[in-house]
């Protein structure tokens, strides 16, 4: 064997060298990295899961974590963008462009395009006002966990002693006896979305934001049913819809839906939820391959014939179960081309998902539930600040001196996977509701206690009763023409 070239030598060891030092920092990243865990919605800085287990073991949910600037967090979601409008149209390849499945909007692109551009002008433009006279809130019928906080809040009237509860006007002291979160109601900017000339979307009178009404929603609903899919923020959605419609609950707990009687809403149509964290379909897992269902996440099986045939309205979210970018689009495209295939009369509505409140638990420590407010929103409990609505949603924030974020999702996450979604269900034909921002300016009325992506009932929650009344308004199956 003739001997090797000098120069042949010094190549040879500065590619090994460089191979060595690029598996020294993958090993390194990885071995620091954090679980992110979805029963600790509020975790403390700093802290981590003594039962970390190997880095590339997806039930765990890891993925490495390196500080990034705000640099970064924008040059990763170009690249997002990027890649799923690729994939989307890789797959789809623009034939549901013209058309919105499950209603009689098709044939027409620009049609699409408007009645997409209404709900999400309806979503993304308006803001929470507080309703300071007498009204009537919805009653929360559902899970008795997502109570506490009126619970909390009828103890604070006992404490007053004067003989008041909840829901009654207090005429001696000019105040309405609900919690203050309760009384914020969303109101989409009607210049921007309202009918009219140079509004966004639709410009005649099915751009008024009708509110919910129970009749007028069972006329829309047309004898069809809904499905709701998704995590333990997505049970809340399900809960929100049956106490809208004031109907007798047959499950409680987000596991114990799917396989106990649907609730009643209108005659012939019924809602049901089903607990799936990934939006995995039922053959998503193939055991003969070595692939099981992560004990991390729950996957009931929901996108099945006798359930889709059944149930015509999906309202999908794939919730706070983190994955990387790349999962989470392959899994939310397997599952898309699945309805898009086999289903095509079903409608789709993914909601965003909200992103957590950092300070949650901060405020109700502050006493947010105990507070009885007057007619100008103000405590009347002493010592206690009421918290209302931000004006703006927070903003991306780069880690503190190069620390790495050792949670995942953060906030950058959420909006990044959110716009995937958007792009995916759009190019499936599917409706997005973008209500990232919506929720984004409630850090109050959550539940606390280190659950801070959930809101407790009645609350803020309760938009999407009026939001999916006229969702499926723009969409009822009627002849719709081109304004």
């Amino acid at each position: 064997m003739p001997p090797v070239p000098a120069l042949g030598r010094l190549l040879a060891i500065i590619i090994g060298c460089a191979l060595a030092f690029q598996l020294y920092l993958f090993f390194s990243s990885n071995s620091s990295s954090n679980d992110y865990r979805p029963e600790d919605l509020d975790p403390a800085p700093g802290s981590s899961d003594p039962a970390s287990s190997r880095w590339d073991d997806p039930g765990r949910n890891r993925h490495p974590t390196v500080p990034l600037t705000l640099k970064d967090f924008s040059t990763l979601d170009s690249l997002a963008d990027t890649i799923v409008r690729a994939e989307a149209y890789r797959v789809f390849e623009d034939k549901s462009a013209k058309k919105i499945h499950g209603s009689a909007i098709r044939g027409d692109a620009a049609l699409v395009q408007k009645v997409r551009d209404q709900i999400r002008c309806w979503t993304t433009y308006g803001s929470w006002q507080r309703q300071d006279q007498e009204f009537t809130p919805l009653k929360h019928l559902g899970d008795s966990r997502f109570a506490k906080c009126d619970k909390t809040f009828i103890k604070a009237l006992d404490r007053e002693g004067n003989g008041h509860y909840l829901g009654e006007f207090d005429h001696t002291h000019d105040r309405f006896l609900v919690r203050e979160a309760v009384k914020y109601r969303w109101v989409p900017d009607e210049a921007k979305c309202g009918p009219g000339p140079g509004t966004m979307g639709l410009q005649d009178e099915r751009a008024v934001y009708d509110p919910f009404t129970k009749p007028k929603f069972c006329e829309i609903m047309e004898e069809r049913s809904f499905l709701v899919v998704g995590d333990v923020t997505q049970y809340q959605i399900h809960d929100v819809i049956a106490s809208a419609f004031k109907s007798s609950f047959v499950c409680y707990g987000e596991l114990g839906c799917l396989h106990h009687s649907s609730h009643g809403l209108c005659p012939n149509v019924a809602l049901k939820y089903a607990r799936n964290d990934l939006l995995s379909v039922p053959w998503a897992v193939n055991p003969e391959d070595e692939e099981f269902p992560s004990a991390s996440t729950v996957e009931q099986a929901w996108a099945t014939p006798d359930m889709l045939l059944k149930y015509k309205i999906l309202v999908l979210n794939r919730g706070l179960i983190w994955r990387p970018d790349e999962v989470f689009m392959s899994e939310l495209v397997f599952t898309m081309k699945h309805l898009w295939k086999y289903y095509p009369d079903t409608m789709v509505i993914y909601r965003a998902t909200h992103p957590v409140s950092a300070n949650c638990s901060q405020f109700k420590n502050h006493g947010e539930d105990e507070a009885v407010a007057n007619k100008k929103g103000e405590s009347d409990t002493e010592g206690i600040i009421l918290q209302k609505p931000l004006q703006t949603a927070p903003k991306r924030q780069e880690a503190a001196g190069g620390e790495k974020q050792e949670f995942r999702p953060t906030l950058a996450d959420i909006q990044r996977q959110n716009r995937i979604a958007k792009a995916i269900v759009e190019a499936a034909g599917g409706i997005y509701l973008d209500t990232e921002n919506m929720f984004a300016l409630r850090p109050d009325g959550r539940m606390g206690d280190g659950d801070c992506a959930r809101f407790c009932a009645p609350g803020p929650l309760d938009a999407y009763s009026d939001l999916l009344y006229n969702t499926l308004r723009l969409l009822r199956d009627k002849p719709v023409t081109t304004v």
